[in-house]
């Protein structure tokens, strides 16, 4: 079973995962390793062992969890290849970068999982989605046991299926935040204070979030507010008329794409 974790990078989604891990008592030690040692203050409340340099600590742990920008990835793999051993399991939130090219640039045979998940996982049970090849139920076994108690485990058969994931659900809470902040400044452009609109679009969207949760069918729900001839299917309507739905996809499609080309420009 895991007993110690060391994970590679101190970005935002190391931040996110360190919140979750933090809200259930964990028994394993956490070292964190980022090259940048301002990134060491904004880990102090998680209880983890901080390091601005990749030294043999790391072969104490059996989890390791890579964490950097995909454009970083040869290079930090070069680093902690000398305190790497076939004991361990590594596991990729990159995103873009499949599991062949993380394992040959590795000296030794390790198995490699590819994952995803959101910036939520902070706040809630976020899932984490992972693929694995070829395929181990003991691996597997020990990622659920060691993610389950703050997140939930989806398996995706299709390594092109994270790439999917990615777009969709990895950048999906900026997509959201993205609408929030549109109604936030049509708020302002009614004439309403930037604290006024900031309290209003929160409390419409934290809301509207529990009903969506309560209630799958979301033609339901808009049917439940939109009367026919109203001011809320005149909205609606608007956004119909100029396809605000294919816009959507179509920024969506641009993100998977990018994410299975994450390393050209």
């Amino acid at each position: 079973m895991i007993n110690r974790v060391t994970i590679i990078g101190a970005g935002n989604l190391t931040n996110s995962l360190l919140a979750a891990i933090h809200r259930n008592r964990f028994s394993y030690k956490i070292d964190v390793i980022d090259t940048n040692k301002k990134k060491k203050f904004s880990l102090k409340k998680f209880n983890v062992n901080f390091f601005s340099s990749y030294t043999d600590i790391m072969t104490k742990s059996n989890l390791i969890i890579l964490m950097v920008k995909p454009n970083n990835y040869i290079e930090v793999i070069k680093e902690i290849n000398p305190f790497l051993s076939e004991k361990m399991i590594l596991v990729s939130f990159m995103a873009g970068i499949g599991c062949a090219s993380i394992k040959n640039k590795l000296t030794q045979d390790i198995p490699v999982v590819r994952c995803m998940t959101n910036i939520t996982i902070s706040d809630s049970e976020a899932h984490i989605f992972y693929h694995m090849k070829p395929f181990s139920k003991n691996i597997a076994y020990i990622l659920n046991k060691f993610f389950e108690t703050f997140s939930k485990l989806k398996k995706c058969i299709n390594e092109g299926d994270i790439d999917k994931i990615t777009a969709l659900y990895g950048s999906g809470p900026a997509y959201y935040v993205y609408f929030n902040k549109i109604i936030k400044d049509v708020f302002i452009n009614m004439g309403y204070s930037e604290k006024d609109a900031t309290i209003f679009t929160n409390d419409l969207m934290h809301g509207t979030s529990k009903i969506i949760k309560n209630n799958k069918n979301s033609d339901d729900i808009m049917s439940a507010i939109a009367s026919k001839g109203g001011t809320t299917q005149a909205a609606l309507t608007e956004l119909k008329n100029n396809k605000v739905d294919s816009m959507i996809l179509k920024a969506i499609k641009k993100a998977y794409k990018k994410s299975k080309n994450i390393l050209k420009k």
